[in-house]
This record gives structure tokens, sequence and C-alpha cells, in this order.
């Protein structure tokens, strides 16, 4: 239990820190692709507007042009061309002197073919491996379309270096919270796990103390019985007794249940135990003035401890039998639903609408807050169930609809 528990912390934490890690690295890397973007374009629209229809910019322009993303620098740091189309969008004229990659009228011809294609004014593309951005210009007056095209393959390379960095560093930093997570997750269920020990010493320690004192009292009862014959005090006496030893023995296998990790699920005939079950009950619901029905399908099997489930029914039997009204009904349904098997357990209950259902798991929950003993449970059967079902990696659930009260339990 506790090694789940240890792994379940371990889980929560590392899924916290990814999605603080996707969000924040996400963030930060959008913010970082945009600003290469715009000072991509920014670069763009100002050699497109600052140039001469050859591609030459104007140096006085440069110098009184303040800006973020231009310096006077900017013309020798760019790597641009520019052509001029007619309407037809046939070259007129070309400038590649500031770029070493576009040699000849061919290859400026391969080049801009790429952006003539496109429907969008301004953009990005490749070519040979290299990312491009492009503009283009249309002249209403001229009656031509100047385009300019800039290499942008270092800005884009750094922001794809970036992106490539925030996933090793957020895949480096999960594994570095997996490994502190598991020194130190001992350390935060330490507590736990001492309370937890506690707890069941002190169960167990106990159990042993009572059980010593019970026997006396039950033995000396008897004698009274014996030597004086049977009347009220005495059977008030050896119920109590019983009803003692019955609490403590269900305490100790409580406060074992969830520790058996080495637990082998075989495969069960879940039929067989459930209509056992009921055939045990039958004797007493019909001495209680009750009605039982049932449905039992045949040959269902589950993944389970066989002791485990014959447990599991008679303490869902049980509690119906307990809890149902007089003269109430008690219905029992096993049946085989997809991969899965589906038992249900209901029963007539008029008062339950003033009953919270959510806590009937909880243990030493009872609905009787006064604790009268004309039912005598203890608020443990239901969490043992609750126990057994989760062991067999099942599910349980209680609903409530007026008069009708329905465990149901899947696995």
């Amino acid at each position: 239990m506790f090694r789940k528990l240890k792994l379940k912390f371990i889980g929560i934490s590392t899924l916290s820190m990814v999605i603080v890690l996707f969000i924040v690295l996400g963030l930060v890397n959008i913010i970082t692709y945009k600003n290469v973007i715009d000072g991509i374009f920014s670069t763009l629209d100002f050699i497109s507007e600052h140039s001469e229809n050859d591609g030459t910019l104007k140096a006085d322009e440069i110098k009184s042009y303040k800006g973020d993303m231009i310096t006077p620098e900017t013309q020798y740091e760019s790597r641009y061309f520019t052509v001029l189309l007619d309407k037809n969008e046939v070259i007129i004229s070309y400038n590649n002197e500031h770029i070493a990659m576009i040699r000849d009228r061919d290859e400026v011809e391969r080049v801009v073919s790429n952006v003539t294609d496109l429907e969008r004014e301004r953009g990005l593309f490749t070519y040979e491996g290299l990312n491009y951005a492009y503009l283009k210009k249309y002249n209403d007056k001229e009656k031509n379309i100047k385009v300019t095209i800039m290499d942008c393959t270092r800005s884009i390379k750094a922001a794809q270096f970036f992106v490539k960095f925030s996933v090793y560093i957020g895949f480096l930093s999960v594994l570095l919270l997996i490994f502190l997570l598991s020194v130190f997750a001992r350390k935060v269920v330490n507590p736990y796990v001492k309370n937890a020990e506690a707890q069941k010493q002190f169960i167990t320690n106990a159990s042993h103390e009572l059980k010593t004192p019970l026997a006396v009292i039950s033995a000396n009862t008897e004698v009274i019985e014996m030597m004086g014959g049977k009347n009220e005090w005495t059977e008030s006496t050896i119920n109590q007794v019983n009803r003692l030893t019955n609490l403590i023995s269900q305490l100790v296998v409580l406060s074992r249940l969830e520790e058996r990790e080495d637990l082998v699920l075989t495969d069960v005939n879940m039929s067989e135990e459930v209509s056992n079950v009921i055939k045990d009950f039958k004797a007493v619901v019909d001495t209680q003035g009750k009605k039982m029905e049932y449905s039992v399908a045949e040959n269902i099997h589950v993944k389970a401890d066989e002791k485990g489930i014959h447990e599991l029914a008679n303490i869902l039997v049980d509690n119906a039998v307990k809890y149902c009204d007089d003269e109430g009904t008690i219905k029992i349904t096993l049946s085989q639903k997809g991969k899965s098997a589906c038992l249900t357990v209901s029963n007539d209950y008029k008062d339950g609408t003033k009953i919270d259902c959510k806590r009937f798991f909880d243990r030493f929950y009872r609905e009787d807050q006064s604790h009268n003993s004309e039912n005598q449970g203890y608020g443990i059967g239901l969490s043992m169930a609750d126990s057994l079902v989760r062991m067999f990696k099942g599910k349980i659930n209680v609903t409530y609809k007026k008069p009708v009260i329905t465990f149901t339990v899947t696995l």
C-alpha cells in the first residue's frame, strides 16, 4: 500500500512539473519565435522600403532611421537580393550583389518562382536547405512588382536550436525531478508508514489483551448458567462477548487486509461463491419475514482471491439483510457485462434519503449516529468490502433511489 502511495506521490509531482515546464517553456519558445519572425520582417520591410529599384540601400536614410531592429550596419549584415517583375511576373531587373548563394539569372528565376507561386504578400520558404523570407510590393502606377528576398537561415536555425535546447532542458529537468523525488519520497511517506505500523501494532496487541478477559467472562457466564440456569442477564452477557470477539477479529483482518502486497490473483468462479452466500442467508431472511430475489448467471469467472470473493459477497448480502426494512425485499444479481463481472446487491430502505452514501466506505462510519445495537454493525464491513474490491482492481459504488439502496461491484 505504501509503495503505491510513494509511486502516486512521485507520479503526481512529476505530472505537475511536466505541466508547468510545458506551459513555461512553451510560452518562452512562442515569444522567442515571434520575436525572431518580427525581426526578420522588420528588416525585410526596411530593405524593401528604403532601397532603389536596383536593390541599392539609401545610405542617408539608414543613418537617420531609428528602430530597435535596424542599425547603420544592417545593409552589411543582411544577405538579400531584389527582383523587379512586370505584370506577367517576368523579370525586368535584379540585384544580387548582397547575397552569395544566388549567382546568376537562372538561379534568380528558380528562387523567384518559389515566391510567385505563393498567394501571400509576405512569408517564409525553403530553397536548397536554406531559409528565406520574401516580401512583394505591387506598384499599380508602374505596373510592376518589387520582390525582396532575404536569407534568414541563421535566425530560423537559432530559434529552432532554442526549441530543441528547451526540450532537452525540460527532459533533463523531469529526469532530475524523478530522481530527487525517488530519494526524498521515502522521507515524505515515512511518517504515514510509522503511523500505520503503530496502529496495526496497537490493534494486534489490543486484540491479544482483550481476548483473555473475554474468554474468562464467557467461561464464568457458562458456569453461572450451569449452576443457576439461563436467564436474560447471562444471555445478554454472552451476546456482548460474542459481539466484542467478532469486532476484534474484524479489526485484525482490516488492519492486515491492505498490507497484502504479495496477493496472487487467480481464476475464481464468482457464480459459485455468490450462490453459496445466498444459500447461507436464505434461512436468516425467511426467519426475519423478509424476501430475497436473486439472479446469478452461471460460470462467471474473475481474477481474484477465492476467500476474498466469498467474503466480499458475504459482507454485501449481510449488510442488505441487516438494514432491509421489515417485510422488505433483498435483490442480488450477478451478470456478465462485456469482459467484466457485475454484482449488484440492493434492499428496501425507506430512510435512505437522510444518509450520506459517499461515507459508507469510511472506516467505522455508521448511518445510525446513536450507535443503537439493534442493527449490530461497527462500520467496518463496507470498508473491508472497499479494500477487497481495490485489491482485485475493481470498482464499488453505492446509489440510492427511494426506497431502494444498491451496491454495485464491477470486477
